[in-house]
This record gives C-alpha cells, structure tokens and sequence, in this order.
C-alpha cells in the first residue's frame, strides 16, 4: 500500500517488548492504511520475529530502563538527531526513560506532534524524596508533549488531580487500554479444550483450584503479597495452585521463606512467558494482580475475555480494567490479609466465581474489542495529524 508522505509516525519505547506487547497490532493496522511507521527502542535482534507485514522501519538505540546522566544526554541527541532528519509527523512515547528522552527531544526538533502515551505512573506507588523525582520527571514528560493520552480514565483523573496537565491536553481512546484484547486470540469458545489440554501439560488436575498471575516478578507487581497470601491460604486448601507466569529474579522481589517455598510446594508452578498465554489463562479459576503501581493491565481484560474473574489492587487504572464485585474483586493496595480473603471466598464459593467469570466475558467483550480499538486508534491519529 502506498503511504502517505505526511502520515509518518515513530514510536519510541525503552524497550523492544513494550513494542511486542502492545505495539505490533496497531503498526499493522497503521500501515494497511497507508501510515509510514518508525520504531525506536533498544535492540533486540529476535524483533525481527514478529515484525508486521509492511514492515516499519527499527531504529536501535543503547536504551535502558537505568540510564545515568550521560547516558540520558546521549540518547537524547541521538533522538534530536533523528527527529530533524527523518521529520515525522507525530512522534508518540512511552515508558519513562524513553519518555523523558523521547518528549525532550521532540520537543527540541519542533516536531508537531509530541504524543505521550502514558500507560501507566511511576510515581504512584512511591512515598518521600522518590516520589518528589519521579512526579518531577513525570511533569517534565507532559510538558514537553502536545497531546497526552493515558490508558485509562482513572489515570486521566489522576493526572488532572495531581496538577501534571490540563484537560484539554489529555484524553482517553475508547474505554482505555493500550491496544484492547484480540478476541480471536482469547477466544471463549476455545476455553475447555484448552483448560483440560494445559492443565495435563502443567500437571494440575481438573478438579484443582488455580490462582494464576502474568508479569514480572518483583515488588512492584505484589508479588511478596500474592505468594505470602497463597502460602497461608493453601494448607487449608489442598487442591489449591498457584501458576505464576513471568520473569525476573524471584530472590530480589521476595523475602527467602516465600522464594524457597514456590520452589518448593507442589501447589506452586512458575513458568516463563510465553505465546500461549490464553491457553495457560483457560487454565486459571482465578486471576491475581495485585501490584501497587500499574499501568492498564492489559491481563486483566485478557483474562476476563476468557471468562477468569479477576482479584487485583485499587489503584488507577485496573480499577476501569474490571467492575467490582461483577467481574472481580478489587483489594487494598499492600495487603496480604485482604488479597487471601479475596482470593478464599472465590475459590470456596463455585457459583460465584463462575458467575463473575460470566459477566467478566461479556464485560471485555464490550468494552476492549481490539478491531473497533484500533478503529479508534486510526481516528485519533488522523485527528491529530489535521490538527
């Protein structure tokens, strides 16, 4: 397909999975209809792998998610460098260390369009002089944008709370999140055959209880929470299991009790992430994510379209992912006490975890389709670009 010389777009994340992840469908899209699309981040040799049809152009560069002063400086130039030569349209970022560069350098190269796709803020989870650097970080990022676009109401409420922008510069795609759920991926009706399939792979019974979670392993995902709440909880509950999908170093996020014990209870698998991620979800009863910061949490409406009510934490953003108390449960931010009673009534009580997996289907459904997502998606840049 021919592109249109004015409809050149570049996207800039620290690092290549956020562009796996969230990215590779919208790009797709994009180019089908007729947008020239760049991608900046750190590099990955395997990006290659999941390139879409038309390819986009990949910039490399030496991003890191912990970058020093010369090291920010460094990138930041070389970004001004690309921006004046390659003269974008729009230039849209995300993740802090790519956002900070990203936003500062476009902003030097007058590119017209600064779009700063906020998915997620780091400060939120913080306390103390941390939390004054990153708000200040943060603020710095939305000043140097022209339009900010965060993945969910929740967090445009935040921000506007917090003082980082006006309302006339930020808004919200469709009903929030960074690119919907593929409901052809996560496709319900393929949920029993996957369920007993993994399950035999996973070595869990069909009778079993399983409490799943996806992401990194650390801290900041509540990971210290949710496996202090399954250690406490499953010895009154044998047929109970925990799936963890993720990586990471599980030494660094938890205290050694709880690291020796999902090594070593038979109620506990952690596996890597991987592509088959709604085959493991068919596998789960309940979902957990219950970190103290998050950005959308694009699991949470992948497990709700494969009919997986959901437990995570009240913070921005899940809470607009999910409906408390129809689709899931929504916990106090920290607390391992909260998130077991959580979990326990669901795993005790049959009917109503497959009462809220119903709704939590239809919920996702509804709301986060991808197709009419990316149909948004293509309106917004088009609006942007005239204006």
């Amino acid at each position: 397909m021919t592109t249109d010389q004015n409809k050149r777009l570049c996207f800039v994340t620290t690092l290549p999975v956020t562009i796996t992840d969230f990215l590779v469908p919208q790009t797709q899209y994009l180019i089908e209809k007729g947008w020239d699309v760049t991608w900046i981040s750190a590099n990955d040799p395997g990006l290659g792998r999941v390139l879409p049809k038309g390819t986009p152009h990949y910039i490399p560069l030496p991003f890191r998610r912990s970058m020093g002063l010369f090291g920010i400086l460094r990138l930041t130039a070389a970004l001004y460098r690309i921006f004046r030569r390659e003269r974008f349209s729009i230039v849209q970022y995300s993740t802090p260390a790519a956002a900070f560069c990203a936003g500062t350098a476009a902003r030097l190269a007058h590119v017209p369009v600064r779009l700063y796709a906020q998915w997620g803020i780091g400060y939120a989870g913080f306390r103390g002089l941390r939390r004054l650097m990153l708000k200040a970080l943060e603020r710095w990022c939305c000043r140097c944008s022209t339009h900010i676009e965060p993945d969910s109401t929740a967090n445009l409420e935040f921000s506007l709370k917090e003082g980082l922008y006006g309302s006339a510069k930020g808004r919200v795609i469709m009903n929030g999140s960074a690119c919907g759920v593929d409901l052809d991926r996560f496709d319900i009706a393929k949920k029993c055959a996957w369920r007993s399939e993994y399950r035999r792979k996973l070595g869990f019974g069909d009778e079993d209880l399983v409490v799943g979670f996806v992401g990194s392993i650390c801290s900041d995902k509540g990971c210290h929470e949710l496996i202090n709440a399954c250690r406490s909880l499953f010895s009154a509950i044998p047929r109970a299991r925990l799936l963890v999908i993720g990586h990471g170093d599980p030494l660094g996020a938890i205290e050694p009790g709880l690291y020796n014990w999902i090594f070593s209870s038979r109620q506990v698998k952690v596996i890597t992430p991987n592509p088959e991620i709604p085959q493991y979800l068919a596998c789960m009863d309940v979902l957990s994510l219950p970190g103290g910061r998050e950005g959308f949490g694009s699991v949470i409406v992948e497990a709700e379209a494969m009919g997986v009510p959901v437990v995570a934490s009240s913070v921005p953003a899940p809470v607009d992912a999910m409906q408390d108390g129809v689709t899931g449960l929504l916990v106090p931010v920290r607390g391992s006490r909260g998130l077991a009673a959580a979990l326990k009534s669901l795993l005790s009580d049959e009917e109503k975890r497959l009462a809220l997996g119903r709704a939590a289907v239809g919920f996702a459904r509804e709301n986060f389709d991808q197709k009419r997502f990316l149909e948004a998606v293509l309106s917004d840049k088009n609006s942007l670009l005239a204006g």
